[in-house]
């Protein structure tokens, strides 16, 4: 397809963006076809827009220019620093709290000192976490929040 239309962008689109761009593709191709490629060589950074005929590839380059398009954030990828601040700052105050701080160290250590390898000691005291009542999708943070803490902690 000879025609195109352009959005300079190299980072990902939101969902709800894709969705966006996926629905005017359909609606100014119509019956006919279009292709969505990333820019390659001179197009690099872009992601072109291939239609049929001229008077498609301009309705789609008119929407991309009048939309904004290309100048809305990307999506979030991962937690913030505040977000993963306060996940550490809740797993630490759940094992004090409930008097799992201790075990959970203690089953990392021991593991440590058999001569355990660290990714062994660390799941024993993440299957400790769990046992002592961490939901499972919190295990992991908690064990090596628990395990980072207890070094610190050591160290001063």
């Amino acid at each position: 397809m000879p025609y195109v239309a352009k959005v300079k962008r190299d980072d990902p689109f939101c969902s709800k963006d894709e969705r966006e761009i996926e629905a005017m593709c359909r609606r100014i191709a119509a019956a006919g076809e279009c292709t969505v490629l990333a820019g390659w060589r001179e197009d690099a950074g872009f992601r072109v827009f291939h239609f049929p005929t001229w008077a498609k590839a301009r309705a789609m380059q008119h929407w991309i220019d009048r939309s904004g398009i290309a100048g809305r954030p990307m999506p979030k990828l991962g937690e913030t620093a505040e977000e993963r601040a306060a996940q550490q700052h809740e797993a630490l105050a759940w094992a004090l709290s409930t008097g799992a701080a201790h075990a959970i160290v203690q089953v990392y250590r021991q593991a440590r000192q058999r001569g355990e390898s660290e990714l062994t000691a660390f799941n024993a005291a993440a299957d400790a976490a769990l046992t002592l009542g961490r939901p499972l999708g919190q295990v992991n943070e908690t064990a090596r929040v628990l395990i980072d803490w207890a070094e610190k902690v050591m160290h001063e």
